[in-house]
């Protein structure tokens, strides 16, 4: 387990240190640690090889191909990399401009219209509503390139509103989680001063550990109040700061605590059962039999109404773990449970190599585009964005890519051309 770790550590250490980058790969890297490794550390004394081991042998061997597709992204494009140039004054607040309005629409999208439950256009509100995390890179980047500090750091104290928001609004942390974690791998990603983020971590690591627990304990009660009883935003605010009145600092020898990990945080139990199941014959490989759902799935429901139901992430999982869920459960398979379900190790160094080359060019892509103030970016930005969910199901990765390829293509055509002055 110290081996895989410290190769872990190695793959985070390479991403951190790129430059010119948008910080879009150490988000995936980030988001894929944020549900493997901690379930990984608190087996770390474990004497012996469980299924949290096998899983977590696999999750890093993914990332070390991910890294190998990034580099060879990196090297094809290097030749032809576009260096640039400063943009104007003018051009730096318009920019900034078009930030604000990709906040405001994401934002009237997410805790608006997305409340209306509307399945024919789910994946194109999902789109939209991640228009809140370019928004706030753009305008950190015009902040930066202006050299103004305060409007920078004011618009990073004021991103923990996201979580409060979306934890009020709609009982899920996740949605905020990935935003936050986009939004300062971004930062991060244009700092040319790294050392003090490199000191932070530990302390940013244990602090969310801390939040962690402490939602989940009061979690139920939360969408109790939310999902159920309809209480209105003072009782759901009280809940909240009643949480943060019985705080509990996040303790590894605390059972409830190991147990929220466990649950939540250790993706590698179920890619250990699936890998055992599959290589003991208990479970047969699917060989990309889903590859028909995602077919289907990527015909609009508004062309096709009585198009089936497909995917579940709990569904997939259960048929290669054989364990049994409660009714309701949300469990996500990751992409690498998915791609050795379907080809075993060879798929997930495939799958990851694909994953790496996809998020180095886009993360290219984005830069270039960035520093012609040439809101193409957002195809590639927006794209990313749907890939940045590491415990999501490919089915629903993919009809999210495509929305983003579409949304992004209109969207950018749009304000190139009545970008505000």
């Amino acid at each position: 387990m110290l081996i895989l770790l410290l190769i872990w550590l190695a793959v985070g250490i390479w991403l951190a240190t790129q430059r010119r980058s948008a910080g879009l790969p150490l988000a995936y890297f980030l988001g894929v640690s944020l549900v493997h490794v901690p379930g990984a550390m608190i087996h770390f004394d474990s004497e012996e090889w469980d299924f949290t081991r096998l899983g977590f042998e696999q999750t890093v061997i993914g990332m070390v191909a991910f890294l190998g597709g990034i580099i060879a992204a990196r090297l094809a494009e290097r030749a032809s990399a576009t260096q640039g140039h400063d943009l104007t004054p003018q051009a730096l607040v318009r920019l900034e401009r078009t930030g604000l309005y990709y906040v405001f629409i994401g934002i009237i999208v997410f805790f608006v219209v997305m409340r209306l439950n509307i399945p024919a256009v789910s994946a194109i509100l999902l789109t939209l509503s991640s228009l809140i995390v370019v928004g706030v890179c753009l305008r950190l980047w015009v902040a930066h390139q202006q050299r103004n500090w305060l409007k920078l750091w004011l618009t990073v104290a004021l991103l923990p509103l996201l979580t409060l928001a979306t934890v009020i609004q709609i009982a899920f942390m996740s949605f905020s989680v990935s935003w936050l974690l986009t939004i300062g791998s971004f930062l991060f990603a244009q700092s040319r001063r790294r050392l003090g983020y490199f000191l932070l971590a530990p302390v940013v690591c244990f602090v969310g550990l801390s939040l962690f627990v402490n939602y989940i304990a009061a979690r139920v009660e939360i969408r109790q109040l939310t999902w159920y009883q309809g209480a209105g935003l003072e009782d759901r605010l009280q809940r909240i700061a009643q949480t943060f009145r019985n705080f509990d600092w996040f303790d590894a020898s605390n059972l409830r605590h190991r147990t929220a990990i466990e649950d939540r945080l250790n993706q590698n139990f179920f890619v250990g059962v699936a890998v055992a199941r599959l290589e003991s014959g208990a479970a047969e490989y699917a060989w990309g039999a889903e590859l028909s759902d995602i077919a289907i799935a990527l015909i609009p429901r508004a062309v096709w109404p009585e198009k089936p139901i497909v995917g579940g992430g709990r569904t997939v999982v259960h048929d290669f773990t054989g364990l049994e869920f409660d009714e309701g459960t949300s469990i996500g398979a990751g992409q690498v449970f998915e791609f050795y379900v379907n080809f075993g190790r060879l798929g997930v160094i495939g799958g990851f190599l694909l994953y790496g080359w996809l998020f180095g060019w886009m993360d290219l892509s984005v830069m270039k585009y960035l520093r012609l103030g040439d809101q193409r970016l957002l195809i590639p930005f927006l794209s990313c964005v749907a890939l940045l969910k590491p415990e999501g199901n490919l089915l629903e990765i993919v009809v999210g890519v495509a929305a983003a390829v579409i949304m992004g293509y209109y969207l950018s055509r749009f304000f190139n051309q009545y970008a505000p002055n």
